[in-house]
């Protein structure tokens, strides 16, 4: 991880096209997987993503390199902003002191909740549900994980697709003990550590 001197801050409000295009994946990604209902063993969440993300509809001016078992990175929309498939086995508690992130998650296996702090600095849980869009702005903490409170499935993962305005590994930093301890008093679990 590197810290952020030196990088321009980078914030901005997603276009109408880019959040019409996240709900639109997400509708078809939602329509497979009710093609599932009552077989839901036989859903594979991650090959249901690549069939949607790979359709012609939804093919950005650069795709996303959807080989392999993810992330699936290098798309970048008409926008020039980097479009990304992420998919998480585990907690990564970080902040982009320079960049907004913006994250669309796709599914869950298990339940998942997502940290961050609020305007006064006090730590928030938010569930996550499909369709949903979390905003980090410039600076802020933030992660997802496994359910506050709930057992957690040996093979939990989140999938979310995200948009954001530059490679984050020029703009990745660990977060504060502050944060850190937050983070343990609403999850109740020592805080992972780097990204």
């Amino acid at each position: 991880m590197s810290g952020a001197p030196g990088i321009p801050v980078l914030d901005h409000e997603l276009a109408e096209d880019e959040l019409a295009w996240m709900k639109a994946v997400y509708a078809d990604f939602s329509k497979l997987r009710d093609t599932f209902s009552g077989r839901e063993g036989a859903f594979n969440p991650k090959e249901a993503l690549r069939e949607v993300l790979g359709r012609e509809e939804y093919r950005l001016p650069s795709p996303m390199d959807l080989t392999g078992p993810g992330p699936w990175r290098n798309g970048r929309n008409r926008h020039g902003r980097l479009t990304s498939a992420v998919f998480l086995p585990k907690v990564e508690l970080h902040a982009h002191a320079a960049s907004r992130t913006d994250q669309f998650p796709m599914y869950v296996v298990g339940e998942a909740d997502g940290f961050s702090l609020d305007d006064n600095g006090q730590p928030v849980l938010t569930p996550v549900t499909g369709g949903s869009h979390f905003h980090n702005s410039p600076g802020a903490p933030h992660a997802f994980v496994p359910k506050v409170g709930k057992p957690v499935p040996a093979d939990w993962e989140i999938a979310f697709i995200a948009i954001t305005p530059r490679n984050l590994k020029e703009d990745t930093q660990a977060v504060t003990q502050d944060v850190r301890a937050a983070y343990q008093r609403v999850v109740g679990q020592e805080a992972p550590r780097g990204a």
